[in-house]
């Protein structure tokens, strides 16, 4: 069985690494996504085309800061949701999904072209902190609450009654619920498909270059460790030879031996570690070279 280069295993973590964070499979709609980007400095975003229904900006005036964003979509019936239970419902969870701690309403046309708001949470919606609740319940009694009121409000002519019962009754349950009035949270980083690209190239290429550096260092540090018994005893013959080439018995010191010892020496402390075995070969051969010149 043939080996899977190294190297691929380091391509396969550094794709693993990028679904696990950026999780592409988790795609929302387009105009979910558009809303989400607009959104991030707003509470209320009205896509061109967009019926007068909802004004935005009496909207954005009875939100405030609370923690509740509006997307109003145009009349186009939401064919890319034909398949779900309740449509406008599907996109206002997508779109919750970019905008995770806060509120969500979305006013946009089923495929029947039935146009309405649609109420949703964040999944990062803090449950409440003074009563046992979770947050589906406490979100449940809110938009319960919100609907006995806007009822006798709204209009097919202006469904911004609809807003202000729902933020009314938020005042009222979320102070019951947490103390206080949550505020709006921030909106998730929202990437195309060639941000996606580009990020899953750069994690994989950079995994594969980390990996390739640790490799090269674990090679240098075993090949260090493999030698250095060698050096060890190179460095002991060099110390054996320095009286003699310096203080020779029975004669004048050997010039052509000093020099080679001098050239030796340096070799030996060479810190080019690139080329270890190689200094460790040139090494030995002038200490060879000097032992013949003393005998």
């Amino acid at each position: 069985m043939k080996r899977i280069p190294l190297w691929c295993w380091a391509t396969l973590v550094g794709l693993g690494a990028f679904l696990w964070v950026f999780t592409p499979w988790e795609n929302v709609s387009e105009r979910a996504r558009t809303a989400a980007q607009n959104l991030g400095a707003t509470s209320v975003y009205a896509e061109p085309g967009a019926p007068d229904v909802v004004d935005p900006e009496r909207a954005e005036k009875v939100i405030g800061d609370r923690a509740i964003v509006v997307a109003v979509f145009d009349e186009t019936p939401l064919i890319e949701y034909a398949d779900e239970q309740s449509p406008r419902q599907a996109l206002c969870r997508d779109v919750a999904s970019l905008v995770p701690t806060n509120l969500v309403v979305v006013f946009a046309a089923n495929p029947d072209g039935d146009y309405n708001g649609s109420y949703c949470h964040g999944p990062d919606f803090p449950a409440p902190t003074l009563t046992d609740d979770t947050t589906d319940v406490f979100f449940l009694s809110l938009l319960a609450t919100a609907e006995q009121s806007w009822q006798y409000r709204t209009s097919e002519t202006d469904l911004v009654p609809q807003l202000e019962e729902f933020v009314l009754a938020f005042d009222t349950e979320t102070f019951k619920a947490y103390g206080e009035v949550p505020r709006r949270g921030p909106v998730n980083s929202v990437y195309d498909v060639w941000q996606l690209v580009l990020a899953c190239l750069a994690m994989v290429s950079a995994t594969v270059v980390v990996f390739l550096l640790l490799r090269q260092l674990g090679r240098a540090l075993f090949a260090s460790r493999a030698l250095r018994p060698r050096e060890a005893g190179l460095n002991a013959r060099l110390n054996r030879l320095a009286d003699r080439v310096l203080h020779p018995e029975g004669g004048a010191p050997n010039a052509a031996a000093a020099k080679e010892y001098v050239l030796a020496l340096r070799e030996f402390h060479d810190t080019d570690r690139q080329r270890d075995r190689q200094r460790l070969d040139a090494v030995e051969r002038r200490i060879e070279k000097i032992e013949g010149m003393l005998l």
